[in-house]
């Protein structure tokens, strides 16, 4: 069968997965007491694991199917598997609210339902950012660069996890690929924890930071979180240029570490990112400083530019209550929501290349009202896009926007006013982790219904794995030939090949 491919795959990865939750055990075992829901934990995942590549098949090759399948899978059962520690020690009241609290871990998302993290085990509190680090990357793109077996197909995984339209851009040795992109991560945390712990922070906090600000998270140690920061210029200023970091294309970095600084700057996704990012700035700003006359210009600035950066980028971190602010800085940030960074970055959204592709072939056929006999080509950075890339995009815009619809009535559903509904489901599908009213940067969602909470969980999900990976599973003719022994296929296939030439040798 098919599905033994499948399983020997996800198999792999449970075990590389299980090393990871031994992590946060080890820590506590040095530095507080042994929480052994991670032990249980790991022995789950490694049996699990076990079992997978027990019953599991190797494979020269790999389809596009199967990417879907396994990454859709690993992303499934690592948020079920995340979420044992919390539920296991306590440390959440019930199931649903370690299961959000993992799948946020995993997704950078960084909402939580954890009342006061102030009083919660730092070992809980490491393993939420651990997840973070992980997840903010891609767990597929983590276990491709260690991986030794999959060959060329392991790009079938890569694009599985993040369908990113780039035009022109061939992965020919994705291995390679992934192991320097996971380099260009690791040096970038190094150099934020570096810089965190200069401006003062402890090590165990600039640890945590810094992965959920690579990861474009939102957790923090903290209860308070970066409100504690508010006063701290270094330490917002270093926030600033890594969440922004953090928003571009990973791979664009190391082409421009590799063929010089100007590579980067010739990128028009990574440029745009920039610009948008400036204006939107701007555009909160200007509210601010239109509505208050107390604050100083360069405080004001500052908050606008670092809560506007936050927002889009989807770190989920607040230095000011954003929920005073007026209108229009307020709507500025909640459309921020939808947009998110760059392909190939560890932010959620739409991404800023969807934008574009949007735009120009929205005026493409703007034209084409008028000309319908005109013959035009989207152009993106001088190169032609394809037109599956476009329809693609197109499609992922209706489904984005329905599923956030759908979200929305099922939340508002359970009592929560539309506004408020709207934007918690904006904040959740874009793996932004904030929201505005009771799901504000002073508050929590550990208020939300069950139900809501369930919503978010699946929201999370489908925004992280781009909603292609996840939802092809809907479809019943997807899973064909995966339960079907292939010795069987094999022997029909033969015995009809050779009727057919039997026949056609008694006819002749």
């Amino acid at each position: 069968m098919r599905i033994q491919i499948v399983f020997k795959l996800v198999g792999q990865l449970l075990l590389i997965f299980a090393t990871l939750i031994l992590v946060p055990f080890i820590y506590g075992v040095i530095f507080e007491e042994a929480y052994y829901s991670y032990v249980v934990t790991t022995l789950v995942t490694a049996i699990l694991g076990g079992l997978g590549i027990y019953y599991g098949k190797e494979s020269a090759s790999y389809s596009l199917r199967d990417g879907f399948l396994v990454v859709s899978s690993l992303w499934i059962i690592s948020s079920i598997l995340g979420s044992m520690p919390f539920w296991l020690s306590g440390v959440t009241p019930n199931y649903e609210d370690a299961l959000f609290e993992a799948v946020s871990g995993l997704t950078a998302t960084g909402a939580s339902v954890i009342p006061n993290i102030d009083e919660i085990p730092k070992t809980f509190i490491l393993w939420r950012s651990i997840m973070h680090w992980v997840g903010g990357m891609g767990i597929i793109v983590l276990v491709i660069a260690f991986l030794k077996n999959l060959g060329a197909d392991a790009a079938h995984l890569f694009n599985a996890e993040a369908s990113v339209p780039r035009p022109g851009v061939v992965f020919p040795r994705i291995k390679s690929l992934a192991a320097k992109l996971w380099r260009i991560y690791v040096f970038f945390t190094v150099l934020c924890f570096i810089c965190l712990l200069l401006s003062g922070l402890n090590t165990f906090d600039a640890l945590n930071m810094t992965f959920s600000t690579v990861a474009t998270g939102g957790f923090t140690p903290h209860q308070d979180g970066t409100f504690l920061y508010s006063d701290n210029w270094y330490i917002k200023i270093t926030l600033i240029v890594f969440m922004t970091i953090a928003g571009g294309n990973f791979s664009v970095y190391y082409n421009g570490y590799s063929n010089g600084m100007k590579y980067l700057f010739k990128d028009v996704e990574f440029m745009m990112y920039l610009f948008i990012l400036f204006v939107g700035s701007c555009i909160t700003f200007t509210g601010l400083a239109f509505f208050n006359d107390s604050t100083p210009f360069v405080p004001l600035f500052g908050d606008a530019l670092f809560t506007y950066i936050s927002m889009q980028t989807g770190s989920g971190f607040a230095v000011a209550d954003y929920d005073k602010w007026p209108a229009i800085s307020q709507t500025a940030l909640f459309l921020s929501t939808f947009l998110g960074g760059c392909s190939g970055s560890t932010t959620g959204g739409i991404k800023i290349i969807r934008i574009l592709i949007l735009f120009k072939s929205s005026i493409l056929w703007l034209k084409k009202a008028i000309h319908p006999d005109i013959v035009q080509i989207v152009r993106f950075g001088g190169k032609p896009m394809q037109n599956k890339w476009i329809l693609m995009t197109q499609q992922f815009f209706f489904l984005y926007m329905a599923i956030f619809a759908v979200s929305t009535l099922l939340i508002a559903a359970t009592g929560i006013p539309v506004g408020e509904s709207m934007q918690c489901v904006a904040g959740i599908l874009g793996n932004v982790g904030l929201a505005f009213g009771q799901f504000g940067p002073t508050d929590s969602f550990s208020t939300l219904h069950p139900v809501a909470k369930i919503t978010c969980v699946v929201d999370m999900i489908l925004g992280r794995l781009e909603l292609f990976t996840i939802m092809v599973l809907l479809l019943p003719s997807f899973w064909q030939g995966y339960f079907v022994k292939q010795n069987n296929v094999n022997t029909k296939r033969w015995k009809y090949m050779n009727g057919d030439r039997i026949k056609q040798n008694t006819q002749n």
